[in-house]
């Protein structure tokens, strides 16, 4: 645990402390700040307060005596529900305000961790409570150098993977060999696991199964891949050392020559590269002017390129999402369409960008990585693709 850093991040936000609050481990946030193993039991609630300055105070369970004990400060062992009120009402002075794991109006889902009758409880000492989805962010989603070096490296080597089957793709073809989605599947696996990544199943979605955003072939459920098709390939991994940062591009191809690529497919495409241009040149800009740029507004510049091109009703999920050591983190998500996210992109953090136009007949999206940085923004997955790449 990071106390200093905490308590840095506290005064930063004009915040008089943060209370964590667990019941059975409904607060995955709390355990990720503290750094708490999850292999303890942990069945009764328990409460660990961060001063903005001072000494932090743990509230447990007498049934659980040993938890919270990793953690610097006072403990109080409460065994009734009235020794929980009284310790709260001693701990929380009344006027102050305190970051805790919620959402107003539940706009972020990801952030309401503490149940309604909990923030009943400690409001009821006078205290205000706001979301501590922006601090905890610092915790969370902030990447060190060797993580943002670990990026960057997964990302370099799961593009080279998918240059490598887009050429094997493109033999096969001239070969006039059968394809099929669960075969490319599988060989894109292992062409990422040889490239010496930790990859999830790709995605390789034909015509409209790319109209999916979560399709995923089987051995028992896939189509065929033929001359004429379009294809999406979605490809996610890490490195296998520890606290490794994921890479996840989605890149369109057609099985054919450039020539025989359909001109709607091409029209699709063009909306969604410009779309997809167009949120990361707002980033840039924001952060070359030292603005706060919240992910919901880089959402909305993303989907005003697409409603004006009028496929507004095509574009079903948010622009993007954060990137941690999971393929989908802690972060400020690129939404405002799903959720109202209104965290702020900081710096050395990574998301996703990812608009998509889903049609009957087919889908496309195209996907890259932004490193965010203090004041400018870096694209992985270079080059970001330019056009549907034909196989022949």
């Amino acid at each position: 645990m990071e106390l200093a850093a905490i308590q840095q991040a506290l005064s930063a936000e004009k915040l008089d402390g943060w209370l964590f609050y667990d019941f059975r481990k409904s607060n995955p946030i709390a355990y990720n700040v503290l750094t708490l193993s999850l292999d303890e039991p942990y069945t009764r609630r328990w409460f660990y307060f961060v001063p903005a300055h001072g000494t932090p105070t743990a509230l447990i369970s007498a049934v659980e005596s040993h938890v919270l004990r990793s953690l610097p400060g006072t403990r109080r062992v409460f065994r009734t529900w009235q020794d929980i009120q009284a310790y709260l009402k001693e701990l929380l002075r009344p006027g102050t305000r305190i970051a805790m794991e919620y959402s107003p109006l539940n706009a972020i889902p990801y952030m309401s961790r503490v149940d309604g009758g909990t923030l009943d409880l400690i409001r009821s000492f006078g205290v205000e409570v706001v979301s501590s989805a922006n601090i905890a962010q610092r915790f969370e989603a902030q990447l060190t150098d060797e993580q943002v070096a670990s990026h960057r490296e997964a990302g370099q080597r799961i593009i080279a993977a998918k240059d490598t089957l887009f050429k094997e793709l493109g033999d096969k073809l001239r070969a006039r060999q059968p394809l099929d989605e669960y075969s490319v599947q599988q060989r894109f696996l292992t062409l990422l696991q040889q490239a010496g990544t930790v990859p999830d199943i790709p995605h390789v979605a034909v015509n409209a199964n790319a109209s999916n955003p979560h399709y995923e072939s089987s051995a028992t459920n896939h189509s065929p891949i033929q001359r004429g098709d379009l294809i999406l390939f979605d490809f996610w991994a890490h490195l296998p050392n520890p606290g490794a940062i994921y890479a996840d591009y989605t890149w369109m191809a057609f099985a054919g020559t450039c020539e025989e690529i359909p001109l709607r497919q091409r029209e699709v495409f063009e909306i969604v590269k410009k779309a997809r241009d167009a949120a990361i040149a707002f980033v840039r800009q924001r952060l070359a002017e030292n603005q706060p740029v919240e992910g919901r507004q880089v959402d909305d510049v993303t989907r005003a390129v697409i409603a004006g091109a009028g496929y507004a009703d095509y574009f079903i999920h948010r622009t993007g999402h954060s990137i941690g050591t999971v393929v989908h983190g802690n972060g400020a998500n690129l939404d405002d369409y799903e959720t109202q996210d209104d965290r702020v992109l900081l710096p050395r953090t990574c998301c996703s960008v990812e608009p998509g136009i889903y049609l009957p007949e087919f889908g496309i999206r195209s996907e890259v990585n932004l490193l965010v940085f203090e004041h400018d923004a870096e694209i992985t997955g270079v080059p970001p693709q330019q056009e549907i790449t034909p196989l022949l």
